[in-house]
């Protein structure tokens, strides 16, 4: 959004317009009068709440303390507080909707201002600090003005039922991101008498696919983006969900009921036999062997290496273990044996419980509970229109795809058409686990290789996008990696002071005591054939091939 400072009488009529519909349009001003320079509202907080704002209602607007509030044991400096909500409504089934948000304005303001990306499908409104991870300080806590929000409906946990309102899909999809980001830089600009220097949207998960949109479908808002673990194609990702839950429960022992035990599909000692087993194929492959599989793009693994000569016992799998998993690692296909969408990389997370969570659950009964078996946005959000008692294992690979593929339209953040973004100087950081068993990394490397081609070659794309691969790390941290590392502060330098983002110093409680580069992708951290494994001086940023 574009736009001088405007007259008080013009402030008061300023419209976010499209709030509900699609567009991405500009404020609407009515009548402005003769410009007049207006004196900031700072540090009156209670005065924002007396702006009027087309179709937006503010609940209430405060001044908080400083050290009042903490996020990570980070304290926040003093700042307002404003809580409100953009075109409230009745939808479907007399539900009520709306894009609610929270905005925080520190009175010592640094000329920022941050998008807090949400998460899940969202549903409320986290606290407006700024937050992404432990190793990253807090937007807020440096000064930044920082907006959050539910994204356009409520809900508790995983439930995805907003699907059933076609407003609240497109919400959803991307106008929350479009309508609060204005209104947000709109307050900004009145409250400090200046607008926002740089704008920024930082979010992991589904605040990742989030700061997707912002640099895809908004980036005349956005100055740069961290982008985690970005689920951007779940309408596509889904397939390999039920491709896995199927192969799994088909090899799983039946209940009473004669139905499959789906967590009873591997065991757990079943999951360390083959993490252990793939450590052993590849971790070596960057030539040090110390719990990292950092060669990735030259791991390949074959379970079949683990498979019982004799009876199934807790050295080896049975030869339906070993098909299903090859099976679920390799992807989904139709029956004619095309790929409908890329296989899964081998990390040693499969070790772990999240894995466990993601894939398998630990439901002893026949009603699953693994993530992948009920999430709820495929059938409300993903599928047109919405199917809210589809079985997934019964989804048909040849038929039932047709249902995911209109979503994309309004969720999908794959678009590699980043001509405005780099026109205005935008940069993006984008990582992603390669242990992540929620959001298939596999999926993140199609998208950066296609932006890639599509944007003149490797060296041209890193001029405004760099990715970074984190081996061993599930969805957005955790896992046996080296986790802990701060990709927003390189976003700063990058925008603000044109420094390229180096490699990214991570550390790990996984690993005490090591310290390790996170090389851009298609670099791996390659070892040099002497010093402490620990030591990151003993790896080099090379081609990750064998």
């Amino acid at each position: 959004m574009k736009r001088s400072k405007l007259t008080w009488s013009a402030l008061a009529v300023l419209a976010i317009s499209g709030c509900g519909g699609g567009g991405s349009g500009d404020p609407v001003v009515s009548q402005p009068t003769e410009p007049i320079q207006l004196a900031p509202l700072a540090p009156n907080c209670e005065a924002i709440g007396d702006l009027v704002f087309d179709k937006t209602v503010f609940s209430s607007a405060s001044r908080i303390a400083d050290g009042a509030v903490s996020s990570g044991g980070v304290p926040m400096p003093e700042h307002c507080l404003i809580v409100g909500e953009i075109n409230p409504r009745i939808g479907v089934n007399d539900v009520a909707y709306g894009i609610k948000f929270q905005l925080r304005l520190p009175l010592n303001w640094n000329g920022r201002f941050q998008f807090q990306g949400g998460g899940g499908v969202d549903g409320s409104v986290p606290n407006a600090y700024g937050t992404l991870r432990s190793s990253v300080m807090p937007a807020l806590a440096q000064g930044s003005a920082v907006i959050s929000s539910d994204m356009g409906h409520v809900g508790a946990g995983r439930d995805a039922s907003f699907g059933l309102d076609p407003q609240a899909r497109i919400d959803w999809g991307y106008n929350a991101v479009d309508k609060a980001t204005q209104l947000g830089k709109a307050i900004v600009d009145r409250f400090y008498g200046n607008p926002a220097k740089y704008t920024y949207y930082v979010g992991c998960s589904g605040g990742g696919r989030q700061a997707m949109i912002a640099s895809q479908r908004l980036p005349h808002l956005f100055d740069g983006v961290v982008a985690g673990a970005p689920i951007l194609e779940q309408h596509a990702a889904q397939i390999g969900s039920m491709w896995g839950i199927q192969a799994f429960a088909a090899i799983a022992p039946l209940a009473a009921d004669n139905k499959p035990i789906l967590s009873q599909a591997f065991s757990t000692a079943d999951q360390a036999l083959i993490a252990d087993g793939l450590l052993g194929a590849c971790d070596g492959l960057d030539g040090a062997v110390d719990g990292l599989i950092e060669n990735y793009q030259a791991c390949r693994f074959n379970p079949a290496v683990l498979q019982c000569a004799g009876a199934k016992d807790a050295t080896c799998l049975s030869a339906d273990q070993v098909n299903a998993l090859t099976k679920t690692m390799a992807g989904p296909r139709n029956s004619a044996g095309e790929q409908l969408y890329p296989g899964i990389p081998w990390e040693t997370s499969i070790r772990g419980t999240t894995w466990r969570g993601n894939w398998l659950g630990t439901s002893a009964t026949s009603t699953p509970n693994a993530a992948r078996s009920t999430n709820q946005s495929i059938k409300y959000v993903f599928m047109t229109p919405p199917q809210p008692d589809f079985d997934y294992f019964q989804f048909n690979f040849d038929t039932d795809v047709a249902l995911l593929t209109e979503s994309a339209a309004i969720t999908a953040s794959t678009s590699t058409d980043y001509t405005v973004f780099k026109k205005k100087g935008g940069k993006a950081i984008i990582f992603t686990g390669n242990g992540d068993s929620l959001v298939n990394p596999a999926g993140v490397n199609r998208w950066y290789r296609n932006l890639v081609d599509d944007n003149g070659g490797l060296k041209a794309t890193k001029e405004f996008a760099v990715f970074y691969n984190v081996p061993g790390m599930e969805h957005c941290s955790g896992g046996s990696a080296l986790d802990v590392f701060d990709p927003v502060t390189p976003l700063y330098d990058w925008v603000e002071k044109g420094v390229k983002p180096p490699p990214m110093m991570a550390t790990g409680s996984s690993f005490p005591g090591r310290t390790r580069e996170i090389c851009a992708y298609p670099l791996i951290a390659r070892y040099k054939g002497f010093g402490d494994v620990n030591d990151p001086t003993s790896f080099r940023c090379e081609e990750g091939w064998p």
